[in-house]
Parts: C-alpha cells; sequence; structure tokens
C-alpha cells in the first residue's frame, strides 16, 4: 500500500480499531460506499451473504459515518416523509379514533 493511500476496508478492519469511534475516523468514503452497497444488496463484494449481526454493525457504522461526514440532506432516511406519503386518494383514507370508557379504569 503506497504512503498516500487511504486505508481499504481489508486494511481498516485488519488495524482492529479500539472503539467505534476509532473506526469512523478511520473509515475513508469508499470503506462507507462498500459498506453501504454489502448492506444494499445483502452480500459482501465477494458474494457472501451477510448475517443479521453484520447488517446491524453495517448499518451503524453507515449512520455514524453519515452523522460525522455528511449533511443531514444526504443522509440515509432524510426526510422519509417525502416518500412515504399514501398514494390512496383522500375521500378513500378513514381516520380511526379509539375512545375509552373513563368509568373503567
Amino acid at each position: 500500500m503506497s504512503d498516500n493511500k487511504q486505508p481499504g476496508f481489508e486494511e481498516l478492519f485488519m488495524a482492529r480499531p479500539e472503539s467505534i469511534e476509532q473506526l469512523i475516523d478511520e473509515m475513508n468514503s469508499d470503506v462507507y460506499g462498500s459498506l453501504k452497497l454489502a448492506v444494499e444488496l445483502g452480500k459482501w463484494g465477494d458474494g457472501a451473504r451477510l448475517n443479521a449481526q453484520q447488517i446491524d454493525f453495517c448499518m451503524q457504522a453507515i449512520i455514524l459515518y453519515e452523522a460525522k461526514h455528511l449533511p443531514e440532506q444526504e443522509r440515509v432516511g432524510f426526510d422519509l416523509s417525502a416518500s412515504c406519503k399514501s398514494k390512496v386518494a383522500p375521500e378513500l383514507t378513514q381516520t380511526i379514533t379509539i375512545v375509552t370508557n373513563a368509568n373503567e379504569q
């Protein structure tokens, strides 16, 4: 590895960071991209599937990296309300209210 090259995915994890903070501090955009792609595809670059623990760890690393290095509007999950609005016509929606009887307590 040349002196001016940032560590890649393998080098970063082989260095065994002592804390998640150190891992995020040493992570570069290539590693971030690799983690994000792995979660999106559900498998590593070599084709091995991620297990639930690996997905959890990768998501935590992605979120922490984004919090430190990306503006809020570029982070995963920013403004989910814009893409999650119901496509159902307003006249077909119904509001349900749950009323409890105060005398039953």
